[in-house]
């Protein structure tokens, strides 16, 4: 949800900026930035049933039966999305450790991404293409089933249902 990215936005903020400071910084930042979401998402989850987002839209994740969610479906729900995070800091890692500083510092933020994404490995490319495919997939799942469940949905055992409801 967009409101859960202005949750995150500013620790996305600060990352990008330490992050052109030094190339250290950013080695330093790989993991606890590509954390965050998960761990954002998984605790929410697990522990309210709701992001902030889902909280303010009025919606809340339960068990198809509805019953709360447990930490089990919350972790579940995230499994995809923890995958492809593995894979995109060790793509990080690697184009990080072969940019040259040249290439590094004194460009802007667009440019500096742009030159990070041609040093990494050549197999991140693929993922970035199959995440893109679990994304779209996630979509038409939910607009094709009656209860609009995404495919992180049927793997979790969960369903997103509005509170009233509750």
């Amino acid at each position: 949800m967009w409101i859960d990215l202005f949750v995150l936005l500013p620790l996305m903020v600060v990352s990008e900026v330490l992050g052109a400071a030094s190339k250290a910084a950013a080695l330093a930042l790989v993991i606890p930035l590509a954390a965050s979401y998960l761990a954002y998402a998984i605790y929410c989850h697990g522990r309210f049933g709701q992001t902030v987002g889902k909280r303010l839209m009025g919606i809340r994740v339960v068990r198809t039966t509805g019953e709360r969610i447990g930490w089990r479906e919350a972790w579940l729900r995230s499994s995809v999305d923890l995958g492809f995070s593995v894979l995109n800091v060790v793509g990080s890692f690697a184009a990080l450790a072969t940019i040259a500083d040249g290439d590094y510092y004194g460009v802007g933020w667009m440019q500096r991404g742009a030159n990070l994404a041609t040093h990494q490995p050549s197999w991140l490319h693929w993922t970035w293409t199959v995440a893109q495919i679990w994304v779209w997939s996630e979509v038409v799942t939910m607009l094709f089933n009656k209860r609009r469940r995404a495919l992180h949905d049927f793997v979790a055992g969960t369903v997103v249902t509005s509170e009233r409801r509750i």
